[in-house]
């Protein structure tokens, strides 16, 4: 039976690799491109790339019927654009960590206000400042190309968006500096370096997607010039996007979070659809079954009240939204009718789901009504529980997965709590600055395994929300090393659900390998008593001294004995409950380090309004920790199992 479960798992292994293999060496030809191309029939037609002439009438009549998805998109763009209007044009000059040129990324999120508002208006003030910033760039030195090519990609994407939505208003030789500018700055760049192979080419991540996507839209908005070369590096720059679109499979997941996501992805969706409306085709980029799935992604990432960070994300403070082109795209209706319920509730509408929003695919019901209240997602290891679907229902959720994903924190088992309408439970404080020395230095010393010693300078897993101690982490015996085995994985162990109850239980060992012979953490929501259940069960190597963290924005008051915790927000109150063991205490601490030890040598930002509710144990080699949390207080004191039991 062994020998027969093996062969069928090898032959699993082989079917997944060989799809794998054959979408990656699929290649596209130079004249597969140029023969699309001239089937399209749009030489020196313009505009193209992410909208036509067609397209524009359509939004300018939802406009003129009050459509309520344009209102908020027209309101938000022309108040970009005025804003654009009166500030000065941008010069040349990296940033602190003289990585970046912060104003070619700037004027990314500037551009598209100003070619719309040009489009729906033909007032040329707004064109005049596009050009204004644009001849600007003509003479910068450097678009980053050969030092950080992600500022190369996103030069390519604005000079794609002026020289296509602008296209009529450019004179012959404004057209003819841009595309020289493009050209030295951007196309010859990636040619030289895509044929070497060279690392953000074929990356895994975000990368991947803004650089190779901005050089297609660069090349095939000004397909004309030079067919052959723009058809090669086309074909070069899509070859390598399955790097990128396969990093989705299998549940179209996101190792780096929902900024990364949504910021990779915006530069992937537009260069995919420029391929489909200036080349007729896509040669099926966007059929990988997990790029398929991640329009999804935002929904199955995010509680009642907000959007959990991961890693580098950003710190939330609503439900994130995902692109009506992934609805236009597969023609999902319940995916466009939860994008349109997601940008009236967030009031937020970018100039792409704008153009890709399609009025009669949102009119059914809801889709949430008969999706599952229990999700897991596969490849990061998120696990979520929900009371139900309502927006004041209970929520908890856990992180595993890998803790070596790229922008990805010592984070590991890390829990989240909504409820009430209110986030109890922050697992991710957000990322720092990037500025500040030290933040991408990973391998400055003392590394996990390493003896303990005082760091000489500073390093990423010093940063405090970086740190299993800036999460909801438990960490054992803290020093300066890295809290967490940075290359770590943390994975599901089993989980069970029915319509009163959910669990997921998470095998932590590997992430706390130097300390613990075996670790693992569990949450439970008892939707029938309303009651959230973290608990932890552990076995150290030796005598250790133990904490277990928790961040919130809520005001928290102690009992007398310190088993149980009162968090409010407003009138709005959470009982937090010590279930053992009989000599654990919560305790109040500022969110910051451990007062064990601190790292001089690290700048980093203020976590405001935050504190954290801890527990402390020292001496302690084996045990269980279990905090049953509830908005009820007759029901916050549950009955005690091992995480075999549940």
């Amino acid at each position: 039976m062994l020998t027969r479960n093996i062969k069928i798992l090898f032959a699993c292994f082989v079917i997944a690799f060989t799809s794998f293999a054959t979408t990656l060496s699929a290649q596209i030809t130079a004249l597969q491109v140029q023969e699309s191309f001239q089937k399209t029939g749009l030489n020196n037609q313009h505009n193209r790339l992410f909208f036509n002439k067609q397209d524009i009438e359509m939004v300018k009549a939802l406009y003129q019927q009050q459509d309520p998805i344009v209102k908020i998109a027209y309101a938000a763009l022309e108040e970009k654009a005025l804003e654009v209007l009166k500030e000065p044009v941008q010069t040349y000059a990296l940033d602190a960590a003289k990585l970046r040129i912060p104003s070619i990324h700037n004027f990314a999120t500037q551009l598209p206000s100003l070619v719309m508002m040009y489009q729906f208006t033909g007032n040329k003030a707004y064109a005049d400042r596009a050009w204004a910033q644009l001849e600007k760039f003509i003479d910068y030195p450097e678009w980053g190309a050969n030092r950080h090519f992600l500022d190369a990609g996103i030069g390519g994407f604005n000079f794609a968006l002026a020289y296509d939505g602008l296209h009529d208003y450019l004179s012959a030789e404004q057209k003819s500096k841009l595309k020289a500018a493009v050209m030295k700055h951007v196309l010859m760049p990636a040619k030289i370096q895509m044929e070497k192979r060279i690392w953000w080419h074929t990356a895994h991540h975000n990368w991947n997607g803004i650089c190779n996507g901005g050089i297609i839209m660069a090349a095939l908005a000004m397909f004309e010039d030079d067919p052959q070369l723009m058809s090669y590096i086309t074909a070069l720059a899509a070859n390598a996007l399955p790097y990128y679109i396969n990093s989705f499979e299998p549940d179209g997941q996101s190792e780096e979070g929902l900024m990364y996501w949504s910021y990779g992805l915006m530069y992937t969706t537009i260069a995919l659809e420029s391929m489909q409306r200036v080349l007729g085709t896509t040669y099926a980029l966007d059929e990988a079954p997990g790029f398929k799935k991640t329009g999804w992604f935002p929904l199955y990432v995010s509680g009642p009240v907000t959007s959990l960070s991961i890693g580098d994300d950003p710190l939330k403070n609503k439900r994130s939204t995902t692109f009506f082109w992934f609805a236009k795209r597969y023609q999902d209706k319940a995916l466009a009718k939860l994008q349109y319920d997601l940008c009236l509730e967030n009031k937020q509408v970018t100039w792409m789901d704008m153009i890709y929003y399609q009025p009669d695919m949102v009119n059914g019901p809801s889709p949430l009504a008969v999706l599952p209240t229990d999700n897991y997602i596969r490849g990061i290891e998120l696990m979520s529980l929900r009371e139900n679907w309502e927006a004041k229902g209970l929520y908890v959720a856990m992180h595993g997965g890998k803790n070596d994903a790229n922008h990805g924190h010592l984070d590991a088992g890390t829990f989240d709590i909504q409820g009430l309408g209110e986030v109890w439970a922050y697992g991710d404080l957000g990322r720092d600055n990037y500025t500040f020395p030290g933040y991408f230095s990973k391998t400055t010393l003392p590394d996990y395994l390493d003896m303990p010693s005082q760091p000489k300078e500073a390093g990423r897993w010093h940063f405090y929300r970086l740190r299993a101690e800036g999460k909801n982490c438990l960490v054992f015996n803290p020093d300066h090393r890295p809290d967490q085995n940075p290359k770590g994985e943390a994975t599901l162990l089993k989980h069970q659900t029915n319509a009163e109850r959910g669990f997921y239980t998470l095998n932590l060992s590997d992430c706390y390998s130097r300390d613990v012979e075996s670790y693992h953490r569990g949450i439970k929501l008892d939707r029938h008593q309303q009651v959230i259940t973290i608990r932890d069960e552990f076995k150290a190597r030796s005598s250790s001294n133990l904490w277990w963290s928790m961040h919130t924005k809520a005001k928290i008051k102690l009992s007398k004995d310190g088993k149980t915790a009162i968090l409010s927000i407003g009138e709005k109150k959470m009982y937090a409950h010590i279930n053992g063991p009989s000599n654990a205490k919560f305790e109040v601490l500022p969110a910051t380090y451990l007062p064990v030890h601190s790292f001089p040598l690290t700048q980093n930002s203020v976590n405001e309004g935050f504190q954290k509710l801890a527990i402390r144990i020292a001496g302690i080699q084996e045990g269980a920790i279990q905090v049953d949390f509830s908005p009820r207080k007759a029901h916050s004191q549950t009955q005690s199992q091992s995480l075999n039991q549940w």
